[in-house]
Order: structure tokens, then C-alpha cells, then sequence
């Protein structure tokens, strides 16, 4: 049976290609695939047994890769390493504005990918000169942003773990300080801030439940109605679904949300 897998060729590039059914692929499986006129590799990663219309239109797997298949892409990143050598060296001599990222060969070696990150656009002609004249191959070079950056590199996040972007996380959706207010983070840009220096991804994950957590609690500063009396919200505790109330004596309590009543008049006279 035709099918539609995604196929990691290296973390944080990924495609998706057509499999035909005489390829027999599970997920995990290293396999080789035809992309516009380039031979490439990578490992499957994920399946779905029902192709989209146009999916003869997208790269088509060729076969599982076999053991020496598997030998040229152990030898193509040695040789990648010595071309990321060479492209720093160019990209020092240019005096380029740029940070590489990530050099690699198409598994036929006829294409050099250069990946860079910078903040500015950058005139690499020169350098694609220097490169083709070197290694006799077409050079494609691909500026990413900060976040993408994060993610080749990779690393540990404040968590312990190895972050998001890196390990699982392959759409990034927008986050905001909003999100960090709701969830009563401090705004110090060391909390909130990833390694690539936005703002978290994971600020995102729980924000729709604290929203509806939120929903029916009284805000900080609001006038309630409590069990020992009227009061000020000093402090809302969203998990525990608890509110802590300054009396009018100065005496401070923490009670249940639902045993305090917002008094709306009195809040909007101020």
C-alpha cells in the first residue's frame, strides 16, 4: 500500500516524502529518498497510510538504506566537518556577518548545504565562489532564525531536560508575556527567556489551563466579601483555587475562592 512518511534528515530538517508500496518502511528505518534531482537520506519518523492527492509531487522514497549505504553517510559528515572547517575559514577571511550552524553533503555529495543564522542579510556570493571552487559541487546556502538556531544546536534547558525544540517540539507557535503573567512567572527576562533568547515555548503548553482556572477566581486588587469580613485580593493562588484577603484591620486571610464574593460596587468606586 502507497503511503505518506516524514523523514528526519538531520534534527530539525525534515521532509515529507511519497512511499511506494514495493518499499517496505517502518518508522525508525534509515532509508534513502530522490528530491529534486539530489539523492538523500535520513530515518523515518513518521507514517500515514492514506497520501495526500498531490503526493506524487513529493519526494519518493527509493529504498531502505542498506549497510553501505549507511557507511557513505557516516563518511559524508567526516567530510562535512572538514567542509565546515573550510566555510569558517572563508567566512573569516570575508569578514561575514554570520554564525554557521550546520554544513552538510546530499547523500550523492553533489549539493554542500551551508546553514547560518544572522541578523542582517548577508551577501554570501563570494562565498559560494570560494566553496564551489574547493569542493566542485553546488552550494546551497540557508539562513535561519534564532529559534531554528536553538534547535540544530541543541543543549539542556533550565527544566534538565534537552529542550523542546531539539528533542520533540517541531512547530513553534506564538508565545507572549501575557502568558507569563497568567501563570504568575516572574518577568526577569533569566525566567522567561530560552536559549535562543525568546520567550519560553513551554509557556504556551499550560496557559489554556490556567486561562480556565482563571475563570469565576477574583483579581489581585478586587474587593471581596469573605468570612471574617470585607477585604482587598493581595494575592490569587490559581492551582490551589485559593485567594489571600487583607481586611479592612489590616488582618490577612487565605480562603477558598468560593467562600469570598466580589463586591462590584465598591470595586468601582475605587
Amino acid at each position: 500500500m502507497d503511503k505518506q512518511v516524514t523523514i528526519e534528515i538531520v534534527p530539525g530538517e525534515e521532509v515529507t516524502c511519497y512511499c511506494p508500496s514495493r518499499v517496505a518502511t517502518h518508522i525508525g528505518d534509515p532509508c534513502l529518498f530522490e528530491d529534486a534531482g539530489l539523492v538523500e537520506s535520513g530515518i523515518i519518523i513518521s507514517e500515514n497510510t492514506v497520501p495526500d492527492a498531490q503526493a506524487d509531487a513529493l519526494p519518493t522514497i527509493m529504498r531502505c538504506a542498506t549497510l553501505q549505504d549507511q557507511a557513505r553517510v557516516r563518511e559524508n559528515a567526516l567530510l562535512a566537518r572538514m567542509a565546515e572547517d573550510s566555510c569558517r575559514k572563508y567566512v573569516q577571511e570575508l569578514q561575514l556577518e554570520m554564525r554557521l550552524v550546520l554544513v552538510r553533503y546530499s547523500f550523492d555529495r553533489k549539493m554542500l548545504l551551508v546553514v547560518f543564522a544572522a541578523e542582517e542579510r548577508v551577501d554570501f556570493r563570494e562565498l559560494i565562489r570560494c566553496l564551489a571552487a574547493e569542493f566542485h559541487c553546488r552550494i546551497e546556502m540557508r539562513q535561519i532564525g534564532v529559534r531554528d538556531e536553538a534547535a540544530v544546536i541543541g543543549g539542556a534547558g533550565p527544566c534538565g531536560r534537552v529542550q523542546c525544540c531539539t528533542a520533540w517540539l517541531r512547530r513553534f507557535e506564538s508565545v507572549n508575556v501575557r502568558m507569563a503573567r497568567t501563570q504568575n512567572v516572574s518577568l526577569s527576562p533569566l525566567t522567561i527567556s530560552g536559549m535562543c533568547g525568546r520567550l519560553k515555548c513551554c509557556l504556551r503548553y499550560e496557559d489554556d489551563q490556567y486561562r480556565e482556572a482563571l475563570r469565576g477566581l477574583p483579581r489581585e486588587g478586587a474587593h471581596v466579601e469573605g468570612p471574617d469580613g470585607a477585604g482587598r485580593v493581595e494575592e490569587v493562588q490559581i492551582l490551589l483555587q485559593r485567594v489571600r484577603v487583607r481586611l479592612e484591620n489590616g488582618q490577612v486571610f487565605s480562603y477558598p475562592a468560593s467562600d469570598v464574593r466580589v463586591l462590584h460596587k465598591r470595586a468601582r468606586c475605587g
